[in-house]
């Protein structure tokens, strides 16, 4: 009798500590998956349609030709949805322009972000490179603005929002410098 008491108190030792074991485990794996970063650097570029740099054409329409990385560097998947340019006028938001999905040239059709659409799920441990293109028309807008912001949310629903660039003269016709080099948003 003696000796089942032991067994059963040994087979319970045992259970316990690999419960705990497995706990441990678990705790810290989810620990290091969530280490790293996701960073998103920016780059103006010219329309793939119109060979343009960002700007605003004489018909009252703005375009922003832009390429977006994203680095994930976590060991889990992320989100970057709804990622878009905000319009303000002396730090009050004034509007926000329309994501284009695709455009035609020459019977060639060019998607923009995920295949139209400006949500992105990341792998774990990836770079991912798109082309996005925006544009905003002043009859809709119904307002100048000064100043262009980028949004997005992140994986945990957060809203994120960063400076781009300023703009000078909004609604006349221009023709900008495009990005020499990537800027991370920060």
């Amino acid at each position: 009798m003696k000796e089942i008491n032991l067994l059963i108190v040994g087979a319970v030792i045992s259970l316990v500590a690999t419960t705990i074991g497995y706990v441990a485990q678990t705790i810290i794996q989810v620990n290091l998956d969530g280490r790293g970063k996701v960073n998103i650097y920016v780059k103006s570029v010219y329309n793939k349609t119109t060979q343009s740099a960002w700007g605003f054409d004489s018909n009252g329409v703005f375009n922003v030709p832009l390429w977006i990385e994203i680095h994930n560097t976590k060991n889990k998947n992320e989100i970057v949805r709804n990622v878009n340019l905000q319009l303000y006028l002396e730090a009050e938001k004034v509007g926000k322009t329309i994501q284009i999905s695709h455009s035609e040239s020459k019977g060639n059709k060019n998607f923009y972000g995920n295949d139209g659409a400006y949500s992105f799920l990341i792998g774990s441990c990836t770079i991912l490179r798109y082309d996005l293109d925006f544009c905003a028309k002043q009859s809709e807008i119904k307002s100048n603005f000064d100043e262009v912001r980028i949004s997005y949310f992140d994986s945990k629903n957060v809203y994120r929002e960063y400076k781009l660039f300023d703009v000078e003269n909004c609604w006349r016709s221009s023709n900008n410098k495009i990005d020499n080099d990537w800027h991370l948003l920060k």
